[in-house]
């Protein structure tokens, strides 16, 4: 039987809402996708940003006619499917599922498989601060440090004195961790700059886009070299010719990749390479999918240069129920799952709790 394609969207439920500078979300939508091929099967995962408007059985039915008629066993595959101009959330699936039914066939992990190489076993990881007060966010912060986090990353927005006193209630609840903040855009340039040096007293590990994307690549340069916190860059990389553009500007100290949004983890693993050739350090994250899709972006995290940084992956949290057992996390390390490709399926009960048959 030839290779073929299966496209299932899902709504999953979060048991914590997700809070960020442009708002709150309770609920994931997407689309599972599966390749049976070679004789072996590989699933991916299209989780567009969760804070759009998402017709997952639309978005499943775009996915389906995008591969209609291409021969999923050819080596060419993925140059076929990008001749039609996928969005990079629907390549990221589909890209995901071939590579890691091609790496299940081979014996091999994802992460093995698209390095050529052994890579680590397990990914250091860090937590996500969203609470709005600082009492909340300080609860959380300890409770993290209690199992074991090392790195926080916290959420930050607009409102200048709610993010003085969240960072204040954190460092003192967490003295001893290391602090990452995450505007989302939401610091605008001309007061932004003064607003970082406030903070830079809390002992910040670096700051995620400071500055809203729309500004020049010569404008955050200058605000790089400006900044007394190193400078991440998050949404302003979108795709590998804004990644080669910032390298060229240097116009980060980090930065920050998702898979989803760059393609799958094939544009992720060659974005690695570029940025280690301009000693730029990757922090490698999820965009709040699946355990499916989290177990994908933690075999690319596990590609990184040693040592490894903490990586963005311990989300599964947010979610109510999930369409796997997702990879463990302990001692602040997402292991990554063992066995050839993702290392891990979907759930009959999850599928059929969705109503998404296996076969």
């Amino acid at each position: 039987m030839p290779g073929h394609i299966v496209f299932w969207p899902y709504s999953l439920p979060l048991a914590t809402e997700y809070r960020w500078a442009g708002g709150v979300q309770r609920e994931r939508r997407g689309v599972l996708v599966r390749v049976s091929a070679w004789g072996a099967e590989g699933f991916g995962e299209c989780a567009p940003p969760i804070q759009t408007p998402i017709d997952a059985e639309a978005l499943a039915r775009d996915a389906a006619r995008l591969v209609s008629g291409l021969p999923v066993e050819a080596d060419d595959f993925l140059a076929r499917l990008d001749a039609a101009r996928p969005e990079a959330e629907l390549r990221c699936g589909i890209a995901t599922a071939w590579l890691s039914a091609r790496a299940a066939a081979a014996g091999q992990g994802l992460g093995t498989f698209l390095a050529g190489r052994p890579v680590a076993a397990e990914v250091p990881v860090n937590a996500l601060v969203t609470d709005k007060t600082p009492e909340e966010a300080a609860a959380r912060a300890k409770s993290f440090v209690s199992e074991g986090f090392r790195t926080l990353k916290v959420k930050c927005w607009e409102d200048r004195a709610s993010n003085l006193a969240r960072l204040t209630a954190i460092r003192e609840a967490a003295p001893d961790v290391a602090l990452r903040l995450d505007s989302n855009e939401s610091w605008e340039p001309d007061w932004s700059l003064e607003h970082l040096r406030e903070l830079a007293r809390f002992g910040l590990d670096y700051v995620e886009q400071p500055l809203p994307a729309r500004c020049s690549l010569a404008e955050m340069a200058a605000y790089r070299k400006a900044s007394p916190v190193r400078v991440a860059l998050d949404e302003s990389a979108t795709d590998p010719a804004s990644i080669s553009a910032i390298l060229e500007a240097g116009a980060a100290d980090v930065l920050i990749l998702k898979p989803q949004r760059l393609g799958g983890p094939d544009q992720a693993a060659l974005a690695i390479m570029r940025a280690a050739e301009h000693g730029v350090q990757v922090t490698v994250t999820v965009s709040l999918e699946s355990a499916v899709g989290t177990a994908a972006t933690a075999h690319v995290a596990a590609m990184l240069p040693a040592p490894l940084p903490d990586c963005g992956l311990s989300m599964g949290r947010f979610l109510a129920r999930d369409l796997a057992e997702g990879p463990a996390v302990r001692n602040a390390a997402m292991a990554l799952p063992p066995g050839p490709g993702l290392g891990l399926v979907p759930s009959p009960v999850a599928l059929d709790a969705l109503g998404l048959p296996m076969g």
